[in-house]
């Protein structure tokens, strides 16, 4: 993974608020992980489209926050999610 890389939801991945808690969730066809909010932001701007820089940098203007903080806890969560197989990243 690096700055350039597109991180997206992997197929059969939806991102979902749970009716009966208000809760963002991502369901799987193995079952459903509950989000965090700090999750919820970074998951909510894995389109495929946006960057691993461009989504640090907008999290770093909307909570004015240090990118190079930001990017180290941003690339962390993702390798989690990676790791679960619940996104893809391109190159």
């Amino acid at each position: 993974m690096n700055a350039q890389s597109r991180p997206a939801l992997a197929r059969g991945v939806r991102l979902w608020i749970d009716p009966i808690t208000g809760g963002p969730v991502l369901l799987f066809p193995e079952g459903v992980l509950p989000l965090d909010d700090t999750t919820h932001d970074i998951v909510s701007r894995c389109s495929g489209q946006a960057t691993v820089e461009g989504i640090v940098t907008s999290l770093a203007e909307e909570y004015e926050a240090d990118c190079a903080i930001l990017l180290n806890d941003v690339c962390e969560c993702l390798a989690e999610l990676r790791e679960e197989m619940l996104i893809t990243l391109s190159p």
